[in-house]
Order: structure tokens, then sequence, then C-alpha cells
């Protein structure tokens, strides 16, 4: 898949625009690998990514998850959907 259709599927070039600290999102590197995780900073190395390790929740009507900093290649990010949430109507 090329950049311009991944823009087009709501891909976010990473080096155009960063997710907010913490944000659960998609992360990719636009070629064959994908995952969720966020951005952290860390005052010793500064901004870098950081993958899921397996627990993702929701809080407060979001998608949260446990994410672990690593040496990660991310070039797109996407935000996640929001949770259905069917409360007592199921």
């Amino acid at each position: 898949m090329n950049a311009e259709t991944l823009l087009n599927e709501g891909w976010i070039n990473a080096n155009i625009k960063l997710p907010d600290e913490l944000e659960t999102i998609f992360i990719s590197n636009g070629n064959g690998w994908t995952s969720i995780g966020c951005l952290v900073y860390d005052q010793e190395g500064g901004w870098s990514w950081a993958e899921s390790n397996g627990v993702v929740y929701e809080e407060k009507g979001v998608i949260v998850a446990e994410c672990e900093s690593d040496d990660l290649d991310v070039k797109y990010w996407q935000k996640l959907t929001k949770p259905l949430c069917m409360g007592n109507n199921i």
C-alpha cells in the first residue's frame, strides 16, 4: 500500500503530526507491521514509541492500553474509534 492510500484511509504521517502523549492509537511502519501503542516521553531518553503489552481496557469512555517503550519504527499512526457502549440496551 502506498503512502497516499494510507493517508486517504485515516493514517497520519508521524513526521508531519504526532498524537497526544499517552493517547492509545494504532501504530504502523507502513510495511506490514501494525500494533496498538502510544507516544511516551522519558526525561532521560526523550520521545519514543511504546507498544501495548496486551492489556487493553476502557476508561472514561476511551480505549486505553498499557504500553512498554521500545525501539519501534513507527511511520504512521491512526486514532482508535470510541468504544461501543450499549448500556442496558443489550
